[in-house]
């Protein structure tokens, strides 16, 4: 997979969330706060956050709400290929063995949120990204 995204720490990814079910939740804690950002630049206000009913996220949960994830994000005429991509291939492979508990996983989820927007967290723009 080419690896376009940015990120100036990249070795959180590679070296601190080693595995699967962390970048899994990472990276749709990341996605979240890019839509959320463009929902917000678009409308002032964040209606999928509606969707994240507690803090408590499960696995269920996080699969649940990826694909509504996508929809929302086409919604803007926006994709960002790579994070997508990277996201589906560790939701993929973390399916059989996730192991880490629902608080791990809003822990991680909520990290990703976080630094979604943190200004050494860039993407290269490509195809119908929206960034701001």
């Amino acid at each position: 997979m080419e690896n376009n995204l940015i990120i100036t720490h990249r070795y959180v990814l590679d070296e601190i969330l080693v595995t699967d079910d962390k970048k899994a939740s990472f990276l749709l804690g990341f996605l979240t706060r890019k839509l959320t950002h463009m929902e917000y630049k678009e409308l002032k206000e964040t209606p999928f956050l509606n969707k994240i009913y507690e803090i408590n996220l499960s696995h269920e949960k996080i699969k649940a709400l990826y694909p509504v994830m996508i929809n929302e994000i086409r919604k803007y005429d926006a994709i960002f290929k790579e994070l997508e991509e990277e996201a589906s291939i560790s939701l993929l492979k973390s399916d059989k063995k996730w192991n880490i508990t629902d608080d791990e996983t809003s822990f991680y989820f909520t990290l990703g949120y976080t630094l979604g927007s943190a200004p050494n967290y860039k993407r290269d723009i490509t195809d119908k990204e929206i960034t701001n």
